[in-house]
């Protein structure tokens, strides 16, 4: 599917969502300025960053602004005054940052994205791709958008096992992302191995688990949020509008779910064609492909991980 065909679409649910209306409504006093802050943010930015695609055909910026701007967007429309938000508020900026450097790092350093090269190559293209960068960042930020919305009043104390469950997940998530990201990184710039696929470490329990951290770092803000979601505000909302909340905030993970196996099955993007090119011919690639989950593990592939690699052979 063309991106710019799956842009109008995602915008056109985005714009007739009764979830996000509902969501919007239910933070009474602050949900709609926060969630037209947000969009606001992502606008202006993955607008310079369409600006730049046009009059420069770069990559260099891509990550820098698409997932730099969450940052931003976190602090401006932030928590004030909440503990739970202030928090918020920190985790989405200190994903953004280390996320959107490594990605400028790793862009100065490959110069262009091949799997992008036929998308930004044209007008539409970079404006579909920008487009998805909006909806992207506004969708995936939901959880602390719409948390920062409800009136401080109604907004429950610190603590409890679900916020405590959101912590977790965000943490493991960040370091397996990290991880992820490094271990590829150290594997392709080693001349042994730089041309081969890259199954050390992590690799080893999904194909792509540098997503699967990153959707475990925004379903833990999810779960983080979620009592500020549910909570009463003081003028009595009821559970049809918390419960619009909770949903437009669900919205989140859910997105980056059908977003990544997308992107793994190449409806967006051709990187499993240029991976079929590159490492077709090699029946390790193949068991590979077969053996690995695509996304999300499953228990043969984290207890493969667990045993660690079979020992050498004695000759």
């Amino acid at each position: 599917m063309p991106l710019r065909s799956l842009a109008a679409i995602a915008s056109r649910a985005l714009s007739t969502s009764p979830i996000l209306s509902a969501a919007a409504a239910a933070s009474t006093g602050g949900g709609v300025p926060a969630l037209a802050q947000s969009a606001l943010v992502f606008g202006a930015a993955n607008t310079v960053g369409f600006g730049i695609s046009a009059a420069t055909n770069w990559h260099y910026h891509l990550d820098l602004i698409g997932t730099g701007v969450f940052a931003v967007a976190a602090l401006t429309v932030g928590g004030r005054g909440d503990l739970r938000q202030s928090i918020s508020s920190v985790g989405v900026a200190i994903w953004a940052t280390k996320l959107s450097s490594f990605l400028f790092y790793r862009a100065l350093q490959n110069k262009r994205d091949m799997r992008l090269d036929e998308t930004l190559s044209t007008t539409t293209g970079a404006f579909g791709f920008w487009m998805i960068s909006f909806l992207w960042g506004f969708i995936v930020s939901l959880p602390h958008t719409i948390a920062c919305g409800v009136p401080l009043a109604g907004r429950p104390a610190f603590g409890g096992w679900v916020t405590y469950t959101g912590m977790a997940a965000y943490v493991i998530g960040l370091a397996l992302e990290t991880a992820a990201d490094a271990q590829k990184w150290m594997f392709k710039r080693d001349p042994q191995t730089r041309n081969k696929f890259c199954d050390a470490g992590v690799w080893q329990i999904s194909q792509h688990p540098n997503w699967l951290g990153n959707l475990m770092v925004w379903t833990g803000i999810f779960l983080f949020n979620a009592p500020t979601l549910l909570a009463a505000s003081p003028l009595g909302a009821g559970w049809l509008r918390r419960g619009g909340r909770l949903a437009g905030a669900a919205l989140s993970p859910l997105f980056l779910l059908a977003l990544f196996y997308a992107q793994a099955t190449d409806v967006i993007a051709n990187a499993v064609k240029l991976a079929d090119k590159k490492y077709g011919a090699d029946p390790n690639y193949q068991h590979y492909v077969k053996s690995v989950p695509l996304v999300l593990p499953t228990l043969a592939s984290i207890s493969r991980f667990l045993r660690g690699p079979p020992p050498p052979t004695m000759e």
